[in-house]
């Protein structure tokens, strides 16, 4: 059941004319997704006075809720002035508010234990915590939206202007006139044309006094591909299972910079005139954030089945009896969850857990090596096997696997392994890859003596 907004009469703070406006109680990103945009822009619960056109953040306590993620937080306003009991009781109504809303098996238990704020400031830093934006990236956004905020006065200025961006010099990057161009796009979808003027004009002001800020090196993705050469191939795709595949492959790279990319790309198309090149991109970035979302959906719910089955295996009475009995459902989401379980244990120093998910672990990896081809099993012995004699050995008893086809397959998991950004890996199955290939040179010039002494006269 959707929510509605209330109406409230309210008086502006700058020149007391009353007037009515909306305020939001709940915003449930799984069903009213745009209200999340909303929150994170700081466009909720804000009012707009019709007398003199300032802007009021509308103090009143809200729930926020996101079902994916599991995510329940209160906001209680501190210029409510509640006193304790008080605020309880708003956290009472609004808990109330969203069990409401939910169907009976929606209803689950961490919406009993919300997180309260009581700032939106600090509400909208969780959410977006929870989104995978880090503290550090929250701040270089700060640094970045107050160098604006700092220049655009200065822009009637030339002097005062030309200091400050001699002061700051080292900061107007490839990445910083991304930022303004984002600027400009989201200031153009809330219809703030002086400020969209006002950005444009600063963006090249700074091109003329700075330079256009160097592209930063061409990244390569998956296949030696660039963010720009993705954004090429994706549009040329018109299969829909090959592009889901190309997003899902290329998920690490759908980071910022690559949105950041990619509405440049939109505003040139709009500057230039190409209004249809620019109607296809801005489908692409939806369809893209679409897919992205699902993605992470899914990679959630694996995760979760990874950690219920865990749990399910250490909760029996035979551990390994329970793990060889659901085998099938053993999958990277599972391994995943046990190697957080394992360095949890490890950290916290609860010596008996760790020793009994080490041995669970062994035992798992035992069976799973049974279940694969003798190539693959081979292989990761190898990469279990840190010195140089022990892979000799493994090499030597299975000389039989040991030929030219054997490393083209290592080479191809020294690759995967360097794009999914495991290094150490990567850098480690290299070296084995030189010692078979030393071997297989070996067997070659064996065999080619054995020949020829088979063929000289006696």
């Amino acid at each position: 059941m959707k929510v509605t907004p209330e109406q409230i009469q309210i008086s502006c703070p700058a020149c007391a004319t009353p007037m009515m406006t909306e305020v939001w109680r709940l915003v449930d990103v799984g069903q009213q997704p745009d209200l999340k945009r909303q929150l994170l822009r700081g466009q909720l619960n804000v009012a707009t006075c019709p007398n003199c056109s300032n802007l009021t953040a509308v103090a009143a306590p809200l729930a926020y809720h996101d079902p994916d993620k599991e995510l329940f937080l209160i906001l209680v306003p501190t210029q409510l002035g509640l006193s304790g009991d008080d605020q309880q009781k708003a956290v009472g109504e609004l808990t109330n508010l969203v069990l409401n809303s939910l169907p009976a098996e929606q209803r689950k238990g961490y919406l009993f234990q919300p997180k309260t704020f009581f700032s939106m400031d600090s509400l909208r830093t969780d959410v977006l915590r929870a989104e995978g934006i880090t503290d550090e990236m929250m701040q270089d956004q700060r640094e970045k939206s107050q160098l604006i905020l700092d220049l655009l006065p200065q822009l009637a200025d030339e002097a005062s202007l030309k200091k400050l961006v001699e002061d700051n010099k080292d900061r107007f990057d490839y990445e910083f006139f991304l930022y303004i161009t984002a600027s400009i796009e989201q200031a153009k979808e809330d219809n703030q044309q002086d400020l969209v003027e006002q950005l444009t004009a600063l963006r090249s002001k700074l091109q003329e006094l700075v330079g256009p800020a160097p592209a930063p090196p061409r990244e390569e993705m998956e296949g030696a591909i660039t963010r720009e050469e993705l954004i090429e191939r994706l549009l040329s795709f018109k299969n829909e299972e090959e592009f889901k595949t190309l997003v899902a492959v290329a998920r690490p790279a759908l980071d910022y910079q690559f949105y950041q990319l990619l509405t440049s790309q939109i505003e040139a198309a709009e500057s230039q005139g190409e209004q249809d090149k620019a109607r296809e991109l801005t489908e692409l970035r939806s369809k893209i954030l679409d897919l992205a979302e699902e993605l992470d959906r899914e990679a959630r719910e694996a995760l979760d089945r990874g950690a219920a089955l865990l749990r399910q295996i250490l909760d029996s009475e035979d551990m390994e009896a329970t793990a060889l009995q659901n085998i099938e459902q053993i999958d990277a989401a599972f391994l995943t969850a046990l190697e957080a379980s394992i360095m949890a244990a490890d950290e916290s120093g609860e010596q008996e857990t760790l020793e009994t998910l080490n041995k669970l672990k062994e035992h798992i990896v035992s069976l799973l090596e049974e279940r694969m081809p003798p190539e693959m099993r081979l292989i990761n012995q190898l990469l279990s096997t840190r010195d140089r004699e022990g892979r000799n050995a493994l090499l030597q008893e299975q000389q039989d696997l040991i030929n030219e086809d054997f490393i083209k397959l290592l080479d191809l998991i020294v690759h995967d392994l360097r794009s999914q950004g495991q290094e150490d890996a990567a850098a480690h199955l290299t070296d084995v890859v030189e010692e078979v290939k030393t071997m297989v040179q070996a067997q070659g010039t064996d065999s080619t003596e054995e020949q020829d002494s088979q063929e000289s006269p006696p």
